[in-house]
C-alpha cells in the first residue's frame, strides 16, 4: 500500500514536471513563423505584385535619373563627395561586415547538424544539375568583373598595392632620419638606390618594389582578397537565408522573410516594404556598376577589333561608345528575360561557361602557364594563411600615398560592390538552388566559384605580368586602361589571329552582360511580386528592362563609370546593415530549431 502511494506521487510529480517543462518550453521557443502574408493586388497592371513595392523602388529610381540627366554636372559632384566619404568613414564598418558575413557562412557550414540541413522538400532533387547550376551562378556572380579585372588588377597590384606603399614609406623615414630631403616629384625608388650605392643609407630588409618580382606575392594576396570568400560570402549568406526561409520554412522568396526571425508579422507591413525597396534599389545600382564595367570592356573589345576613334577617348571607352554598348545589351538581355530561367538564362549560361574554359585553355597552352601555376599555389597558400589578418585589417585613411587610401580604392570599393550585388545574386542562387544542403551551397557558392577566380587571375594576370617583367610587352600592357589590358595582353601574344580571340573575348562578355541584366530584371520583378517568380509578364519584363537602362545610360551622362560607382556605394549602405541583421536571423533560427529538437527529445524520455 505504501509503496503503490509513492509510486502514484511519483508519477504525479513527474506528470506536474513535465507539464511545466512542457509550458516553459512553449513560451521559450515558440514555432517559428510559416506564413507571411504579403498583400498582392488582385488586378489592373500590378495584378500579382505589391503596387507599394512596385512604385516606391520605381519612384526612387527615376528621381536618381531625372535628377542625372538634368543636372548631370551636379549630380556626379554629389556623388563622388558620398565615395569619397564612405572611403574615408566607413572603412571599418566594410571591412567588419564582410568579415562578419564569411564567420557566418564558415559555421554554419561546418557546424554538424546544421550543414546538413536541405533546403528545400527532403525527397526532392535539385532542380538543375551541377554543370548548369555552377554555369549559372558563375554567370550571374562575376563573370563579367573577371573578364574585365583578371589581367587588369594584377597588373595594376604590382605596381600599386599596400605592402608597396608601406615599403615606401620605410624609405621616406629611412632617408628622413639620414636628414635627405626628397625633392618634390622625385622617383622615390630611384632616390634609395642611389643612396644606398653611396652608402648614405643602409638598405632596408623585405621591401616590396613596384613592377618587380619582389611584389608577386602580394599581388595575388591582394587580387585574391576580393575575389575570393568575402565576395563570395556577400552572395551566399543572403542566398543561404533566402533559401532556408522560402523553401524550408515555406516563407515568400523575398528578401523580408530572411528577417522574420527578428521582426515577425511586423514584415506583412510598411516595415517589409522598406526592407524590399531597398533591396530593389540595391540591385539596380550594384547591377549598373556590373554592367558599367561590361560596357567599358565590350567598348575596348571593340575597338580592339576594328580600330574606330569613336570608340576610345583618353583614358578609356568614350561615352557615346558606352551608350550603344548598353542598347545592345539591354535589347538582348531583355529578350533572354522574355525566355525564363529555364531557357534563355541556362542556355547562356551553359554558353559562357563553355566559352570561358576555351579562353582559359587558350592561355593554358599560349600564356605563361608553369609560372601562373606557380603563382596560383603560392598565391593560395599566402591567402589561406593571411586571411584572418586580410579580413580584419583596416589602414588609416592618411591622405594620398597611404595604405587606407588604396584600402579605400580597392577593398572598401569592391566590400560595397558585392554586397549592393548581393539581393540579385543572393535571390537568383536561392532561385536556381532549391533542395540543396547548406553545407553543398556553401562548397558551391563559395568554394569552388573562388577558386575557379583564383585560376583565372594567375593564368590572365600571370601571363600580362610576365610579359611586362621580360620585357616582351615592353609596358604596352602597362599603358593601357584596366578595361584594355586584357585585349593588349592577346595583342602581345599573337602577332596574328588577335581579332579572332578578341571577338570571342566580346563575345563571351556579351553572354555575361545579357545573363547578369537578364537575371537581375527576374529578380527584381521575384522581390516586387513578394517572393512570386510566376507572376513577371512580358510587360513588367520590359518595363524593368526599360529602367535598368534608364539609370545606367543616366549614370553614364553625370560621370562616366566613376559616377555608377558612386552611385552603387551609397545604394550598398543600407542593405548591409540589413544583411547584418539577416546573417543574426539566420543564426537565431537555426540555433531556436535545434532547441525545438531537444525539447522534443526531451519530453520523449519523461
Amino acid at each position: 500500500m505504501h509503496d503503490t502511494k509513492n509510486k502514484n506521487e511519483l508519477h504525479q510529480t513527474n506528470s506536474l514536471i513535465y507539464e511545466i517543462f512542457k509550458e516553459e518550453n512553449t513560451l521559450a521557443i515558440s514555432p517559428p513563423l510559416k506564413n507571411l502574408n504579403i498583400v498582392l493586388s488582385k488586378e489592373g497592371f500590378y495584378k500579382g505584385f505589391n503596387s507599394l513595392v512596385a512604385l516606391a523602388s520605381k519612384l526612387v529610381i527615376a528621381l536618381i535619373v531625372i535628377w542625372c540627366v538634368i543636372d548631370p554636372a551636379a549630380a556626379g559632384k554629389v556623388l563622388g563627395n558620398m565615395k569619397s566619404w564612405s572611403f574615408d568613414h566607413l572603412n571599418y564598418y566594410y571591412t567588419y561586415a564582410v568579415a562578419f558575413f564569411i564567420m557566418v557562412c564558415i559555421f554554419i557550414s561546418v557546424h554538424p547538424k546544421w550543414g546538413k540541413i536541405k533546403l528545400g522538400v527532403a525527397n526532392e532533387k535539385p532542380e538543375f544539375s551541377n554543370f548548369s547550376w555552377f554555369s549559372m551562378m558563375f554567370g550571374a556572380g562575376i563573370g563579367i568583373g573577371m573578364l574585365g579585372y583578371a589581367a587588369g588588377e594584377p597588373m595594376w597590384h604590382i605596381a600599386d598595392n599596400p605592402d608597396i606603399r608601406m615599403s615606401a614609406i620605410a624609405i621616406t623615414e629611412a632617408l628622413s632620419a639620414a636628414n635627405i630631403v626628397l625633392a618634390e616629384g622625385a622617383d622615390i625608388w630611384a632616390e634609395y638606390d642611389a643612396q644606398v650605392t653611396t652608402g648614405s643609407i643602409r638598405a632596408i630588409d623585405g621591401l616590396i618594389i613596384p613592377k618587380t618580382e619582389s611584389a608577386l606575392e602580394s599581388v595575388f594576396k591582394y587580387s585574391f582578397l576580393h575575389w575570393g570568400a568575402g565576395a563570395w560570402a556577400c552572395y551566399a549568406l543572403v542566398g543561404i537565408s533566402l533559401a532556408f526561409f522560402s523553401y524550408s520554412r515555406g516563407l515568400p522568396l523575398t528578401i523580408r522573410s530572411t528577417l522574420t526571425p527578428l521582426f515577425g508579422k511586423s514584415l506583412e507591413g510598411n516595415l517589409g516594404h522598406i526592407v524590399d525597396v531597398t533591396a530593389i534599389v540595391a540591385t539596380i545600382l550594384g547591377i549598373g556598376q556590373t554592367i558599367g564595367l561590361g560596357l567599358a570592356s565590350f567598348s575596348s573589345g571593340l575597338y580592339n577589333i576594328t580600330g574606330a576613334q569613336w570608340l576610345i577617348t583618353e583614358g578609356g571607352p568614350s561615352t557615346a561608345s558606352l551608350l550603344v554598348a548598353l542598347g545592345v545589351v539591354m535589347i538582348c538581355s531583355t529578350l533572354s528575360a522574355l525566355s525564363g530561367v529555364g531557357k534563355g538564362i541556362k542556355w547562356l549560361s551553359n554558353l559562357n561557361m563553355v566559352l570561358s574554359m576555351g579562353l582559359l585553355i587558350f592561355f593554358v597552352i599560349f600564356g605563361s602557364t608553369m609560372l601562373a601555376m606557380e603563382l596560383l599555389g603560392k598565391g593560395i597558400f599566402s591567402y589561406v594563411i593571411n586571411l584572418p589578418a586580410l579580413t580584419f585589417t583596416v589602414f588609416p585613411a592618411d591622405g594620398p600615398g597611404s595604405p587606407g587610401e588604396w584600402q579605400g580604392w580597392w577593398s572598401i570599393f569592391y566590400w560595397a560592390w558585392w554586397i549592393a550585388f548581393a539581393p540579385f545574386v543572393g535571390i537568383f542562387l536561392a532561385r536556381i538552388s532549391k533542395n540543396r544542403t547548406i553545407r553543398e551551397f556553401v562548397v558551391g557558392a563559395i568554394i569552388a566559384p573562388s577558386l575557379m577566380c583564383f585560376l583565372w587571375f594567375t593564368l590572365l594576370g600571370g601571363t600580362a605580368i610576365n610579359l611586362e617583367l621580360s620585357g616582351v610587352a615592353d609596358g604596352a600592357i602597362f599603358a593601357k586602361s584596366l578595361t584594355g589590358q586584357l585585349y593588349e595582353v592577346i595583342n602581345v601574344m599573337l602577332d596574328s589571329g588577335k581579332g579572332i580571340m578578341s571577338f570571342l573575348i566580346v563575345l563571351l562578355l556579351l553572354t555575361y552582360l545579357v545573363t547578369s541584366a537578364d537575371s537581375a530584371v527576374l529578380v527584381v520583378n521575384t522581390i516586387s511580386a513578394g517572393g512570386s517568380t510566376e507572376s513577371a509578364g512580358k510587360a513588367h519584363i520590359i518595363v524593368w528592362g526599360i529602367i535598368l537602362t534608364a539609370v545606367i545610360g543616366a549614370l553614364l551622362l553625370a560621370g562616366g563609370l566613376n559616377a555608377i560607382q558612386a552611385a552603387m556605394i551609397v545604394g550598398a549602405i543600407p542593405f548591409s546593415f540589413m544583411m547584418i541583421l539577416m546573417g543574426i536571423a539566420l543564426l537565431k533560427a537555426l540555433y531556436r530549431d535545434g532547441l525545438r529538437e531537444q525539447s522534443l527529445a526531451q519530453k520523449e524520455t519523461l
